[in-house]
């Protein structure tokens, strides 16, 4: 399997081989697309900037009660974009996701934003998703239909949506000393015109899924199979296209196997999600197809 760690400001290391998640690229739309709330209720504001002193860093999900889940290997950080506004982090130490690569971390004040539902059910996962992130774009030198699409550099990251396809899961991968249950999805042409994969900065980036009339997130940007660029392919097949890996959010979201130690209102119910301090083994890892974003 070839995978690439979650996407920082720089690349990190790689689960045969992985490099961190970046941001959202697409295979025939520039930088210029996607950059507003697409509607149908998709959860958008909720997704946020993650930064440190010296700027952006990744991505992360407002999961409500000030509490923002990101990847773990995303840090140092020091603060969180929500639109416009940058919140600093409180004093508390980051809650890990028992062996996965996931944390989650808590503002200092409130935003004013409510929650996202947390996908439980593992049959829901595969299918057509949305992915919303902060990740870079393509190379200004990468032409539209060109292949490999080249990652752009810091001043292409951007808050951008696009579409894939779950088709598949892996269950305990070991990458970078974490060991998680992931999703996976393909950049080739499956998902339209749309179709997006991780790039830099997309690390943390949300995986939404409109399971019945409700979105729910299923995954959490990780991992992409090569660094620096994406091969895109009218193939729906794994070797000739570029693979994207999420954590797996029905492993982690249940009252057994829960994503914190924390409280986390659940919007569905406005009753309160419990995430605990145990957590569930071995998950199957999907696959879905994104356009590049660290």
């Amino acid at each position: 399997m070839r995978v690439s760690l979650g996407l920082l400001g720089a690349v990190l290391a790689v689960f045969a081989p992985l490099n961190l998640a970046q941001a959202i690229v697409f295979y025939s739309q520039g930088n210029d697309h996607n950059l507003t709330n697409p509607g149908g209720s998709l959860p958008w504001d909720n997704v946020v900037q993650m930064r440190s002193d010296t700027g952006p860093i990744g991505s992360g999900v407002y999961l409500g009660n000030r509490y923002v889940l990101t990847a773990g290997h995303v840090g140092p950080l020091t603060s969180v974009k929500v639109g416009y506004v940058d919140y600093l982090l409180d004093s508390s130490p980051a809650v890990a996701i028992g062996t996965a690569d996931m944390k989650l971390v808590r503002l200092a004040s409130d935003p004013g934003l409510g929650g996202v539902r947390l996908n439980s059910n593992s049959s829901a996962d595969g299918g057509a998703a949305h992915l919303v992130g902060y990740g870079v774009g393509r190379a200004s030198s990468s032409l539209l239909g060109s292949n490999p699409i080249t990652w752009g550099d810091g001043s292409t990251a951007t808050k951008r949506w696009g579409t894939n396809f779950v088709d598949g899961a892996i269950g305990a991968a070991l990458v970078s000393g974490y060991t998680s249950n992931l999703l996976r999805t393909q950049f080739n042409s499956n998902a339209g015109a749309n179709e997006a994969a991780l790039t830099i900065y997309d690390s943390g980036s949300a995986l939404f899924r409109q399971i019945g009339s409700d979105w729910y997130l299923v995954g959490l940007g990780a991992y992409v199979q090569n660094s620096g660029y994406s091969l895109a392919s009218a193939q729906f097949n794994s070797t000739e296209s570029d693979d994207n890996y999420f954590i797996r959010i029905s492993s982690y979201a249940t009252s057994v196997d829960v994503i914190g130690g924390v409280s986390v209102p659940e919007p569905s119910s406005q009753s309160l999600l419990f995430v605990g301090a145990a957590f569930l083994s071995a998950c199957l890892l999907a696959r879905r197809t994104v356009a590049s974003r660290s």
